[in-house]
């Protein structure tokens, strides 16, 4: 393994050593699990104690003054700082350029020299994969599809056609992209499925968790912006429009055609309607229900959600029943509204 000084950690990070720049780290582990050959972070100060008794061989840290005596680099934001660090020690994967043997490419497909084509990958035709891309092994990749510019597709991943892909996207494995939408007309010999024939267009800077699935739309485009975060096991309905800089996490559905604006959070296994507008900087904790349009900036729970503080003195209030309730029955005797059974 590879070892770095302190001194050149805290160069890449933008930190000020304190202590012993020449000690060598080969990782970066959590103060419990460092070694004296490690660096380990504290990035809030109730984390100082741990710190203090950590066998590990430097921190990053906003100051050293807690830390008498051992080897610090100081940085304004621990995490922030952690992000360059681990880069050093555990570098981006980097295409190696080429079309495997085993790969099958449509002679109509344009592949930049330095994209990478995995094992066994399908690219259809008149797609692109365009300059330092990965396709991993066994990834499907349709007609009329494009990879932008550094993204990553994952082993297992599936494109249908006519899905767009942004600069620098990671699609990790088992997501589904473009499959058609759920989308069927009720007649006289029952439910007959209406044609998908939109597409599907991702952003730069998306990330895509496994196993997650993204329709295509029935007509025009299901939309993903700019620097949005979609965890694993995500389903994103039919004519879906989502924002920029959007967190998505586990388990969220979003039914067909609802509008989610920029800087959206929806926690684990949020429900989101159909056809309804999510406005920009709502933020809506696990496993609520949205089934109306919500305005800018609102926080929300419950099911069906509604403003979070209402909901947290409600739920306080739902513990309590059953003394309110032995409360407004001694109450109501005392009224004399509650005089026998059969009253």
């Amino acid at each position: 393994m590879a070892s770095l000084s302190v001194a050149e950690v805290a160069a890449a990070c933008g930190g000020r050593v304190v202590g012993d720049g020449d000690r060598r780290l080969v990782g970066v582990r959590s103060l419990e699990g460092a070694g004296a050959d490690m660096l380990s972070f504290v990035s809030e100060e109730p984390a100082l104690p741990r710190a203090a008794v950590s066998a590990a061989g430097a921190f990053l840290a906003r100051s050293a003054s807690a830390l008498l005596g051992r080897t610090v680099i100081e940085v304004l934001d621990p995490s922030a700082a952690l992000i360059l660090v681990l880069r050093l020690f555990h570098p981006a994967r980097i295409p190696r350029p080429g079309i495997h043997v085993t790969a099958v490419v449509d002679a109509g497909t344009f592949v930049d020299p330095s994209a990478e084509i995995g094992p066994y990958a399908v690219v259809g035709d008149l797609s692109r994969v365009e300059a330092n891309a990965i396709v991993g092994a066994h990834t499907v990749i349709g007609a009329r599809c494009r990879v932008g510019a550094g993204s990553w597709l994952h082993p297992h991943v599936v494109l249908y056609d006519d899905v767009v892909l942004g600069e620098r996207v990671e699609i990790h494995s088992g997501a589904v992209l473009g499959g058609d939408g759920f989308g069927y007309a009720t007649t006289e010999k029952g439910l007959v499925k209406i044609p998908q024939v939109g597409g599907v267009t991702i952003g730069d800077d998306v990330e895509i968790g496994a196993n997650t699935c993204i329709d295509r739309a029935a007509l025009e485009t299901t939309s993903v912006g700019a620097g949005t975060k979609i965890d694993d096991l995500v389903m994103l309905g039919h004519n879906v429009r989502l924002g920029r800089h959007d967190v998505l996490c586990a388990q969220v559905g979003i039914a067909g055609s609802a509008v989610i604006g920029d800087g959206v959070v929806l926690g684990g296994q949020v429900g989101v309607a159909g056809h309804i507008t999510v406005g920009n900087g709502v933020k809506v904790q696990a496993q609520s229900g949205i089934g109306a349009d919500v305005p800018d900036g609102e926080a929300l729970h419950g099911t069906p959600a509604f403003a979070y503080r209402a909901y947290q003195k409600s739920h306080i209030e739902f513990r309590r029943l059953p003394e309110t309730a032995r409360l407004v029955r001694r109450l109501a005797e005392k009224a004399g509204l509650l005089k026998g059974a059969g009253e």
